[in-house]
Order: structure tokens, then C-alpha cells, then sequence
């Protein structure tokens, strides 16, 4: 199924596409055969959906029988009207040849995705060092004392103020909507215990600032958290840390936690993970992303993940074959959209002014059976970075024009091979899980050339590698869609191919533009350009369905 729309900003379009895969069951693979040229669109699963195929059978030119081959008849449709069922919903639209007797519509559906953890996040805004490397959002945002990262990078992933402190020093903190915090935790990182230790925990009521809690003669060990618990909670969208002593002369502070009542979870940290059914509703299939923001570097945007399995009690990056740092970049202002899932895998394409960034998440649609290779798990995002920038970098905006910046399925790492080993996971926009567990990183390009002999250590994407540029379309203007395939091993010992992109494909440019549609069959796709780039081997296709 898909959905469009547009967010006002990346924040809503994070949880719109949660909305979108929690609150109703997928439906897809929908096919036609009949007489009559009208369409059936706007389909969805329900909130009570299951694994089972429908067949939607007319029985005249206005009227439908549906059937599910689990759950029964549920009813006749009608031409013109919206179908709504709790395991199934629809439009069917006439056209201009009216429908006849036996002409049938086939699609299935698949139980809705599970929210595991659900965390809109907040602003920081600290009344010293809110900008720059040492800015009050490394206090959400450093990626402290998690993989990959070591002791020795950690002063400049925290925020610190090197200059004279004025106190008192507030961080005020505001969620995008109300929560009660039941506990805090803070973590030092400096050596020296740079630290507060008379301070205040505050929420605003509407009308003042109000305590909730209170510490004095605080001693803070480096890259060890202490928590403190609130007496009394409340439901607030505003709270504050007021700090009115230090127990030295500087303030170098690694992280706030603040955790929510309901569940345990860090407020302050914006998350979302879950567990897709498959298609069969019975596979257990862990995704997730991380919206982050610098207001002083001016980007807003989403970090995809992909996980082994999920721990409720351990962070985002703690959980079980964690693979992330791979981004969507996005920003605070309004996002047209389209949201494409089934119960293996989601797409996302996202509109930032005049160009666009696409996600995938999900399992491969596979060659190999599932014993054979159990989780082809796929991630796929419009940036990379090799390595991880500090988070005031400006790399990480959408207004980025290099080679880090390009959809998955014209991953690049932008520079030329170091050594003869194979690529870090890290390293282009498309990554795979190999049967081992391990991850693999795909390269489609280098450098933005494309060549037809491939390097003998990277594993590429067929037929990104060898490029479209010599393809023109068929005659009366019709579009080949070509797999994409991403292909783990090297050119001397062969390679193996788990699958292809689920509902993704490779088009000529040559003759189109963004958001063209091209119909196949019953469903349409929808041509998306690499970012900002119209070469005409630069242009992809999603399936809308």
C-alpha cells in the first residue's frame, strides 16, 4: 500500500510514517484481469488484518464481491464508493470500458507493524556554548560512550564551555508533546569533574517554573551516569535544569537522559523501532530510525537502522546487530511525501525543495529460500559518511552536492579504493546483511563513474555498475524496469546474489522527469531522480503498491 501527503516539518513526517505502519494492516501486490478499464486504488489493510489473499470479483458493472481466503465475504463494493472493512479497505474507480461480470481484482494483505519504542524527542536551548562543536544538543545527540566511538573523542561530542560560566546555566528542555519524567540521568565526561553540583530539575506549569527536584554536592565521576529519581511527576511539555554552582570553574557535561514514566524510555532521545510481521505474518523483522537536528548547522534529519532483534531495556545503538549511521537528510520546513510498505519492507521518499531522498528498510525480496539465507535485511538512505562527523557538521544538510550524498540505489562512497580490502559498512548509502550476520556495504558507483568491470574486492549493484546511459525507451514511449540487485562477493571467487531491491527498479531518464508515473499492469511507479541529479542514468522507480 502507499500513502502521500506532506509534513510540515521532518519531525511530523517521522510520525506520520509511524502512524502509517502501526495503525493499519499493508496491502499489496494487487493485480488485474477483465474487460473493464477502471482502477482500483486507495488500498490498505485494516486494523484487523491478516496474512491472506482477496479476491474482489464483479459481479456487474457497479457492484464487487470480496472475498479473503482467511476471513470469508465481506461485503459487496461498489463503483464510486469507498470499501472499508476492518481487514481491508479501497476504492474502486470506473473508466471509460465499464467493468463486466467476472472481471477480478487480486491483492493480499499482512498484519500491521508493532511500535517497539516511540519517542518524538525535544529542543535543548542552554543560556551558554549552544552553538558549535561543543552545543547543548551533544547532551542528546553525542553518540557518548556507544559503538563505535572511544574515550578520546568524547570532550568534543559533549557540551562544554571552555569560556568564563555565568550562572546561573539553564538547559531548557521542550518536547514536541507532554511527558512525565519520572527520573533523570546525568553523565560527566572530563577527567578533571567539570561538572555542576548544586542544581534544580524544573517543569513550567503554564504560568512559572516549578521544582520538581533538587541536588546539592554532586561529585561526578568521568563516563559514569548517576540517575536521579523525581518524588513527584508530572505531565509536562516544558521542563528546565537550573545550575546555580559548579564544583570546578569550566562545565563539561556528556549526556542528559530523561525518562518517561510509561515505559522507561529517554524522552529527550527522538526514536522509533519496529517489528514487521512479513508477509506471512508470522517473520519478526527489526527496523527503526533516529531523528536528529542542529539548529546551528541548519539540518534536520533521519538516521536508518536496522537490528537483529530488540531489547526493551537497551538503547537504539546497544541493540542486538545494530547497523545505522546511514541518513536521510531533511529539513524544518514542509516535506511533500510518499510512504510505500508490505509487510517485509517500507519506502520512503521525501521532497526537500527541488530535489529528493529516499529510504528503504526492510528484507530483500529474495532468491534464496528463508533457510538458506534466513534475513536478508536491507538499508538503504540518500547520505553516508565513511566515518562519523561531529554533529555541528554541516555535512550531514540536505544542501549537500557530493558523492556522500546519493540515493541507495547509486550508492557511492565519493573517493577513490584505499588498499585491497573490502568497503567498512559504513561506507555507501546501501548496505546489506550477509548470511553470516555481517554487513556489507554496496557500491553502485565510484566516484560517480560507472564502469562495466567492476572492482575485484567490492561487492556492487547490478546494473547501477554498468550504468543506463546507452538506454533509450521502447517504441511508444514505453519504460523497461530493471531489478536491482545487490551482489556480495568479488569478480575472482564469484558473487551471490540474496535478492532484489523490494519494489524498486532502474528507468532510462531519457525522456523523463520527477514524479513521472509509469504504469504496469494495475499499479503504478513513480520516477525519482538521484537527489538533485537528471543524468539519464540517474533515475530510479518505485512501486507504488
Amino acid at each position: 500500500m502507499f500513502t502521500t501527503g506532506t509534513a510540515t516539518d521532518y519531525n511530523d513526517l517521522a510520525e506520520r510514517l509511524n502512524t502509517f505502519l502501526t495503525a493499519k494492516g499493508s496491502a499489496f501486490g494487487l493485480t488485474y484481469t477483465g474487460t473493464g478499464d477502471g482502477r482500483l486504488t486507495d488500498y490498505s489493510g485494516g486494523a484487523s488484518s491478516v496474512a491472506e489473499t482477496f479476491t474482489i470479483t464483479a459481479t456487474s458493472p457497479t457492484s464487487f464481491d470480496v472475498t479473503g481466503s482467511v476471513t470469508g465475504s465481506i461485503g459487496p463494493a461498489t463503483v464510486g464508493t469507498p470499501f472499508a472493512h476492518a481487514t481491508l479497505e479501497f476504492l474502486i474507480s470506473a473508466g471509460a470500458t465499464a467493468f463486466v461480470a467476472g472481471d477480478q481484482f487480486v491483492l493480499s494483505t499482512a498484519p500491521k507493524w508493532t511500535s517497539l519504542r516511540r519517542s518524538r524527542g525535544c529542543r535543548l536551548v542552554a543560556t551558554q556554548g549552544n552553538e558549535g562543536t561543543y552545543a547543548v544538543q551533544n547532551l542528546v545527540d553525542g553518540k557518548l560512550n556507544i559503538w563505535p566511538f572511544t574515550t578520546s573523542s568524547l570532550t568534543s561530542r559533549s557540551w562544554n564551555i571552555y569560556t568564563t560560566v555565568t550562572l546561573p546555566q539553564e538547559v531548557e528542555i521542550t518536547f514536541f508533546e507532554p511527558v512525565t519524567i519520572e527520573a533523570y540521568e546525568l553523565t560527566l565526561h572530563d577527567t578533571s569533574g567539570q561538572g555542576p553540583n548544586v542544581w534544580e530539575m524544573q517543569y513550567w506549569d503554564g504560568g512559572a517554573w516549578v521544582t520538581l527536584d533538587s541536588r546539592t554536592g554532586i561529585v561526578f565521576y568521568n563516563g559514569i551516569p548517576q540517575t536521579f529519581t523525581i518524588a513527584s511527576p508530572v505531565e509536562a511539555t516544558r521542563y528546565r535544569w537550573h545550575i546555580t554552582s559548579l564544583r570546578y570553574t569550566q562545565l563539561h557535561m556528556g549526556t542528559l537522559r530523561m525518562f518517561r514514566q510509561a515505559d522507561g524510555v529517554d524522552a529527550c532521545f527522538h526514536e522509533y523501532a519496529w517489528k514487521a510481521p512479513g508477509n506471512d505474518g508470522n517473520s519478526e523483522i527489526y527496523t527503526g530510525l533516529h531523528g536528529f537536528e542542529r539548529q546551528d548547522a541548519d539540518y534536520y534529519d533521519w538516521e536508518i537502522a536496522g537490528m537483529d532483534g530488540w531489547l526493551s531495556g537497551s538503547r537504539f545503538y546497544e541493540q542486538v546487530g545494530f547497523q545505522g549511521n546511514l541518513y536521510v537528510p531533511l529539513w524544518n520546513a514542509p516535506i511533500p511525501y510518499w510512504f510505500v510498505c508490505d509487510g517485509r519492507r517500507a519506502v520512503v521518499v521525501a521532497k526537500v525543495s527541488t530535489q529528493y531522498e529516499v529510504a528503504v528498510f526492510g528484507l530483500l525480496d529474495p532468491y534464496y529460500s528463508p533457510g538458506q539465507w534466513p534475513y536478508p535485511l536491507v538499508l538503504g538512505g540518500s547520505m553516508s559518511h565513511g566515518e562519523f562527523s561531529l554533529w555541528d557538521d554541516t555535512d550531514y544538510r540536505w544542501s549537500v552536492t557530493d558523492n556522500r550524498h546519493r540515493i541507495f540505489t547509486h550508492a557511492d562512497v565519493g573517493g577513490a579504493p584505499v588498499g585491497t580490502g573490502e568497503r567498512d559498512p559504513w561506507d555507501t548509502q546501501l548496505r546489506v546483511r550477509n548470511i553470516d550476520g555481517s554487513w556489507k556495504a554496496i557500491e553502485g558507483s565510484l566516484s560517480d563513474l560507472i564502469t562495466s568491470t567492476p572492482q575485484t574486492y567490492y561487492h556492487i549493484l547490478w546494473p547501477t555498475r554498468c550504468g543506463l546511459s546507452q538506454l533509450d525507451p521502447g517504441p511508444g514511449a514505453t519504460y523497461d524496469l530493471w531489478p536491482v540487485m545487490p551482489m556480495l562477493g568479488d569478480v575472482g571467487n564469484g558473487y551471490n546474489t540474496p535478492g532484489q531491491l523490494p519494489g524498486i527498479a532502474l528507468v532510462t531518464g531519457q525522456d523523463l522527469s520527477a514524479e513521472t508515473l509509469i504504469r504496469q499492469g494495475a499499479v503504478d511507479w513513480i520516477v525519482i531522480p538521484n537527489v538533485f541529479r537528471v543524468d539519464r542514468d540517474d533515475f530510479c522507480a518505485v512501486r507504488l503498491d
